[in-house]
């Protein structure tokens, strides 16, 4: 019993412990306001919905305020490229249509 007891207690203090579930998740930049974390995914996509809006002139998204100041130091530090940026133009691609 104590053999069984003490080989338990090894295997146990041997073991790493389980990981956290904040730590299985993806972790949030530095820059970012602490108080309210958002993953990577989060603030991509909330920034491009705010970047969506701002550009066809339709009012901005409904965020809560801790998000919104989120998007904004997000957008302060990471570019969005514009759309001539993000879609191949005609000039573009002319030289692939030649013959």
């Amino acid at each position: 019993r104590d053999a069984d007891k003490a080989y338990a207690e090894q295997a146990a203090a041997s073991a790493p412990p389980p990981p956290l579930p904040h730590q299985q998740q993806h972790q949030v930049p530095p820059q970012f306001p602490q108080q309210h974390q958002y993953s990577d995914y989060e603030m991509g996509m909330a920034a491009t919905l705010y970047e969506q809006h701002r550009r066809m002139n339709c009012g901005l998204p409904y965020f809560s305020p801790p998000l919104m100041a989120a998007v904004q130091d997000y957008r302060a530090q990471i570019a969005i490229p514009s759309y001539n940026q993000q879609y191949p133009q005609r000039a573009d691609l002319m030289w692939h249509f030649q013959r």
